[in-house]
């Protein structure tokens, strides 16, 4: 079955053109930041944050077209 999300999970807290900023919380939203630090490590291979995300909040930069908002980077704090 096809994915029907078409932007992040959390709260949008900035949009300037087509560029948009995503709040999530890690204790809100476990698996979704899981996921997040996961699809990281496979480019990064001193990533060690990936299964204690629920003291983070992690903000998402998306670039927002007609088919929804495509992710482009995040950190976490």
């Amino acid at each position: 079955s096809e994915c029907t999300h078409r932007q992040p999970v959390g709260k949008e807290i900035y949009r300037k053109g087509t560029l948009s900023i995503w709040e999530v919380d890690g204790k809100e939203h476990k698996i979704y930041c899981q996921n997040l630090c996961l699809l990281a490590k496979l480019f990064l291979d001193h990533k060690t944050l990936y299964f204690d995300v629920e003291p983070f909040l992690f903000y998402i930069l998306c670039e927002v077209d007609k088919h929804g908002a495509h992710l482009v980077g995040y950190f976490s704090k």
